[in-house]
């Protein structure tokens, strides 16, 4: 068994004349970071959008949030944070990650990333995010700025029923947003195949159409029912995070 590394004079981000670059531990300021692993679904931490269904803790290995639509085409369950804490800035380091099963993948809509506050999560004007549409299983990733899309890409085969996905995408500091999608990409893998590490698309900053969307944006996951049926989304964890 190897022994841990040991950084015995400390570790940090910051540069030696920063307020706190001669501390010795990770600046905690570096990132803004959110993030919600669901061991303790605190409701007070969101607003809560739900028309005819609810949004609720689960039982669930690790945490889990059971999102139920009311049994009405359209209607949703949403959650968002109660203040909008992202903007997306050229040059800053921005990502998202969620993971999260649906057990019907045809008849839901899906929408999950960062985007305005809203009440209607189905009509986004600003942000980045994966969506899917019902009656199909594709997933749109979108970049949208006042409420034009300007870039797009679609992902294709991965959603499986009653199975879980980790979707997430990462823009570095040239604005370019590289888009993760796959089974269960957080945590050891010790046997991973490292010949399919890595984003599965990418999404140019020189391809999009416009600058990045400059509103303030909100951690996002809701889910809107496709047909006149209650459905459900099962979710264990959402991230998101921006540099300083």
């Amino acid at each position: 068994m190897s022994a841990p590394t040991r950084f015995t004079h400390g570790l940090t981000q910051d540069a030696s004349f920063q307020p706190l670059g001669q501390l010795g531990v990770p600046d905690p300021f570096y990132y803004a970071v959110y993030e919600d692993d669901f061991v303790h679904y605190n409701n007070g931490d969101y607003t809560v959008t739900a028309t005819g269904g609810s949004v609720a803790g689960a039982d669930g290995d690790m945490g889990r949030l059971l999102f139920t639509t009311g049994a009405t085409a359209t209607n949703q369950a949403e959650i968002q944070l109660k203040q909008a804490p992202f903007v997306l800035t050229y040059g800053k380091k921005v990502a998202y990650l969620v993971r999260f099963q649906v057990a019907d993948i045809t008849n839901t809509e899906i929408i999950a990333g960062l985007i305005q506050t809203t009440t209607t999560p189905g009509t986004v004007t600003d942000g980045i995010y994966f969506s899917k549409a019902a009656a199909s299983t594709d997933i749109v990733v979108n970049v949208v700025s006042g409420s034009s899309v300007i870039g797009t890409t679609t992902l294709t085969g991965y959603l499986t029923a009653a199975t879980d996905i980790d979707l997430g995408f990462f823009t570095d500091r040239l604005g370019n947003i590289n888009i993760f999608a796959g089974y269960h990409l957080i945590g050891n893998k010790p046997n991973q195949n490292v010949a399919v590490l890595g984003p599965v698309k990418k999404i140019l900053y020189s391809s999009l159409t416009a600058a990045f969307p400059t509103a303030n944006l909100n951690p996002t996951l809701a889910v809107i029912a496709g047909t006149a049926a209650a459905q459900t989304l099962n979710a264990d964890f959402m991230f998101a995070a921006k540099e300083r």
